[in-house]
């Protein structure tokens, strides 16, 4: 910052008549993110900063009981200022918080310097690492995995939009597939938001007999909130009207229920940092789960029960599941989460470092 503010006197709009050492304590950043075109990449050109951002949770402390990690003043500035930017791109995913939850500077403003009135914003996911929304930098590095696994008879359908958007996919794919002369059944592994009305991550697996495209051969769906199994979760109402709308009212004769109770159910009253919003994650597993068992064992997904197609997804989904396949403690499922945010935003940090290496060979 230092360098920085010696060749940019003119960009230094915001030092004023402090002295150097203030400045560079308080406001430099925020001129340096206010003057500079793509300021986390020029960031990133320095090896140091790179590898910091970069570094494996391992190297991380987070906080015991809330789950926050233990972030330098300056860090912390990087992530929050780069929240405020045009871009999500840049946003690197829960290590910041809103702008409204910022500082002019860019630090995380206390909880007591909330308005009176701000019960709302007092009481909120958005102030700990460990219960904060994804972003969409979160479902790409998500989907850019899982579809990467379609081959062959599996399809990995994970893009943005809804369940109703994918199953008419599906009856297209489904319909060419038919008239190329394919015979074999075709697995479709679906990964999106339930609905408009219900924005809930779930998956699901949608098998055709390409011969009948306007009905599926068989239907799998799987919800994350907790719930007393056998009973339905509570989206399973739009997980069937999104059915019917494609298929019609007859399809939720044959919908089936794999659902894996992984996500606590966020009660008022609850700690913020208890809040559960790790959706995104349990609907990948089980996404990744419905794909290996695409690859090593179809006969199952065609002709086995439900439970046996359950216990075979526990099997894959170790991150959530003890060897006896019962789920693990909330506390060892939090940890799991915890470590899969940090990995997301080095992601991100790690695909802008390629950028800039790249913007930086072209330039030579």
């Amino acid at each position: 910052m230092r360098t920085w503010v010696q060749n940019h006197e003119d960009k230094t709009l915001l030092q004023f008549d402090q002295p150097l050492n203030e400045y560079l304590a308080n406001d430099a950043l925020r001129d340096f993110f206010l003057n500079t075109q793509h300021p986390i990449q020029q960031l990133l050109k320095n090896r140091f900063i790179a590898c910091h951002l970069g570094r494996r949770a391992r190297v991380v402390y987070f906080a015991p009981i809330s789950g926050d990690p233990l972030l330098a003043p300056t860090e912390q500035r990087i992530y929050n200022l780069a929240r405020r930017m045009d871009s999500e791109r840049m946003d690197v995913p829960f290590r910041s918080v809103y702008p409204n939850k910022q500082t002019e500077a860019g630090d995380t403003a206390e909880i007591s310097t909330y308005p009176i009135e701000s019960e709302e914003i007092r009481y909120n996911s958005g102030n700990h690492f460990i219960s904060r929304p994804a972003n969409t930098n979160v479902f790409d590095e998500n989907s850019k995995r899982c579809t990467a696994k379609s081959e062959g008879n599996l399809l990995v359908l994970f893009k943005r939009g809804f369940l109703e958007d994918r199953l008419h996919d599906v009856k297209m794919l489904t319909t060419q597939m038919h008239e190329a002369g394919e015979t074999q059944p075709q697995f479709f592994v679906i990964y999106s938001r339930h609905s408009l009305v219900e924005g809930h991550f779930g998956t699901s697996l949608v098998i055709m007999d390409p011969a009948n495209p306007d009905f599926p051969q068989r239907i799998m769906v799987c919800d994350t909130l907790l719930k007393e199994l056998p009973q339905h979760p509570r989206w399973w109402n739009h997980f069937i009207a999104e059915y019917s709308n494609v298929f019609g009212d007859a399809i939720a004769e044959i919908v089936e229920d794999l659902s894996h109770p992984l996500q606590k159910v966020n009660i008022k009253g609850d700690a913020p940092y208890r809040h559960d919003w790790d959706c995104p994650y349990y609907a990948t597993s089980m996404a990744d789960a419905l794909a290996g068992l695409v690859k090593n064992n179809p006969e199952l997904l065609l002709n086995g029960t439900i439970d046996e197609i359950h216990d075979a997804m526990k099997a894959i989904m170790q991150d959530y599941y003890q060897p006896d396949h019962e789920i693990k403690t909330r506390s060892a499922i939090q940890q799991v989460n915890r470590l899969k945010r940090w990995k997301s935003g080095r992601e991100v940090i790690k695909d802008l470092v390629v950028e800039v290496s790249r913007k930086s060979s072209y330039e030579l």
